[in-house]
């Protein structure tokens, strides 16, 4: 599967992305903007003929995003950082729901952002998008997932796209509404859901049921935000994102023994270079509870994965013939090239802290 990228000059949307300190090559495959910037992107199969591109953290304080709240990334020695690799692969995902808000809402200041409400069906597309940057991300940062045969992929990207994807939304909630209180759930960049919002969520998608629909749903999102509670008591940062990342994708690689020498390898790497990290910046004992906080996250991700698989197969059978599941069609054998949007970020670095 080859996926590429083109668009045409636009001054409102260059204003804008320059305002973000973001890149001007993205296009957004499905509102039908197609304008053309400066030379086309293209990423192949196996992540080869990538034009960087450069952009600033999405987490920015300068443009009056989320509060900055971890020190800045500095070069790593290691040209091999298992934990650098991670953390950039992580940072393309952020990056592009960054862009893709900003060309989608090209009036909208970025300063004190107000999240909206997301209906489903831009849920669905967005999402959708995200799986094939999370494809990107896996085969460019997270090895050896660039080695495997397109049968292997098929195997691990499914789970491993699903967890990390609302790893990445705790995440971002964790900073944009850190409130306990608070029952919003972050989708994306600039959207959010919640229990008061299933109405307008779920609109033509629920149309049978739906107080059914609305509990089972009220249900993951209890889940995603007890998830998202823990990492504002763990004081989760990138490091512990990206470390966490990785590891969730390792463990999928583990469970269908997929390059195991390569795994182990790498997971003890992770190991290391994590807890070295954390070490230097809270001490050895804490650093000691913070790791395994962390990493105890994982079985987090797998039960909830396990509830979200559970309501798309009941949405298709209880809810509404019309109700959604991302991944249809997307894992089909001939599967037609889709243009997407790909935000490959500035060199973003673990040192010794966090």
């Amino acid at each position: 599967m080859q996926v590429g990228i083109v668009h045409n000059r636009s001054q409102t949307v260059h204003k804008r992305l320059t305002e973000a300190s973001v890149t001007e090559n993205i296009e957004n495959p499905n509102n039908g903007i197609g304008q053309e910037l400066s030379s086309p992107l293209k990423i192949n199969a196996d992540g080869s003929d990538v034009q960087d591109v450069v952009s600033d953290n999405i987490y920015n304080s300068n443009n009056g995003q989320i509060p900055e709240q971890t020190i800045p990334m500095q070069p790593n020695a290691s040209k091999n950082s298992i934990l650098d690799k991670a953390l950039q692969g992580v940072n393309v995902v952020l990056n592009y729901q960054k862009t893709l808000y900003i060309v989608e809402h090209p009036n909208k200041p970025l300063m004190n952002l107000e999240y909206e409400m997301i209906r489903k069906s831009d849920w669905n597309r967005i999402e959708r998008c995200c799986m094939h940057v999370i494809n990107y991300m896996l085969t460019e940062h997270f090895e050896p997932y660039h080695l495997m045969q397109q049968n292997e992929k098929k195997i691990i990207i499914k789970n491993t796209a699903t967890n990390i994807l609302f790893l990445l939304k705790c995440y971002q909630t964790s900073k944009y509404f850190p409130n306990p209180e608070d029952n919003r759930f972050v989708t994306h960049y600039g959207y959010y859901n919640s229990p008061d919002t299933n109405e307008y969520f779920f609109a033509n998608e629920a149309s049978q049921n739906k107080e059914e629909c609305f509990k089972n749903h009220n249900i993951c999102l209890g889940h995603l935000r007890a998830i998202t509670n823990k990492l504002v008591t763990y004081d989760f940062g990138e490091v512990d994102l990206a470390a966490l990342s990785y590891l969730i994708f390792a463990l999928e690689c583990e469970n269908h023994a997929l390059y195991k020498n390569i795994i182990e390898t790498n997971k003890n790497l992770l190991f290391y270079e994590y807890l070295k990290i954390i070490a230097n910046t809270y001490g050895f004992e804490k650093a000691g509870v913070k790791f395994g906080n962390v990493l105890s996250l994982q079985n987090d991700f797998t039960k909830l994965q396990r509830k979200l698989y559970e309501f798309r197969i009941m949405g298709k059978l209880f809810f509404s013939s019309d109700f959604v599941d991302i991944w249809d069609e997307l894992l089909c054998e001939n599967q037609e090239t889709t243009s997407i949007p790909i935000l490959v970020p500035n060199k973003h670095h673990v040192d010794n802290k966090c």
